[in-house]
């Protein structure tokens, strides 16, 4: 993976991956993966290479496996005294581990099953409020990352905001300006991210 430095100073890049656990320290994180070089520094209009390198311990083989690539940016640090405030900024990017054997991704997304439900949420006061929800079910060895899901709802979009569901597992978008209750009709339109990080979208009816 490369890095450019767009900026006008030079910058200290760390590097790591996680498994999910964000708050995790990197020293204290175990994946299987080696990823160099760790720590470098990138000057102003020059580049960088990061290599990821699978160290073969073993990873489930009929599923992908998600981990994340950290890129934490600390500036240079400005010489003399005046009072400066300095931010470092961290990047956090999906990287997915797909077995050989998984070949057939291109049509998954349209395997994805979508229902209305109904969970609890926090009301006016902070009590619990029951909310509307879409439901997704991913019956795929694949992981989907969705850039929107929106729901139509008596002729309106309702949005549900964005995310990712697992192999073989479910996932639930809430819709917050939705009220619960009987909606015939509805449906589910869903953009999905792809391996490219092209974005398609599709539209599916809604099991009540």
């Amino acid at each position: 993976m490369r890095l450019n430095n767009t900026g006008s100073e030079p910058v200290l890049v760390q590097s790591w991956l996680d498994d999910g656990r964000a708050d995790v320290p990197p020293e204290k994180v175990q994946v299987p993966f080696m990823l160099a070089p760790a720590v470098t520094r990138v000057e102003p209009s020059k580049g960088a290479v990061l290599r990821i390198t699978y160290t073969q311990e073993p990873l489930p083989s009929d599923r992908e496996t998600v981990f994340w690539l950290n890129v934490l940016e600390v500036p240079s640090k400005k010489e003399g005294g005046e009072n400066v405030l300095q931010f470092a900024f961290r990047s956090r990017l999906k990287v997915f581990f797909r077995p050989t054997q998984l070949t057939e991704v291109d049509g998954a997304p349209g395997k994805l099953a979508w229902k209305l439900a109904t969970v609890d949420g926090q009301g006016a006061g902070g009590k619990t409020a029951k909310q509307l929800a879409v439901e997704v079910s991913n019956p795929t060895p694949y992981y989907f990352s969705f850039g929107r899901v929106e729901a139509r709802l008596d002729g309106k979009f309702v949005s549900a905001g964005g995310g990712m569901v697992a192999p073989l597992g479910k996932e639930t978008f809430v819709l917050p300006e939705a009220r619960p209750g009987s909606h015939p009709s509805a449906s589910v339109r869903y953009e999905v991210i792809n391996d490219y990080g092209g974005r398609y979208t599709e539209e599916k009816p809604l099991a009540q």
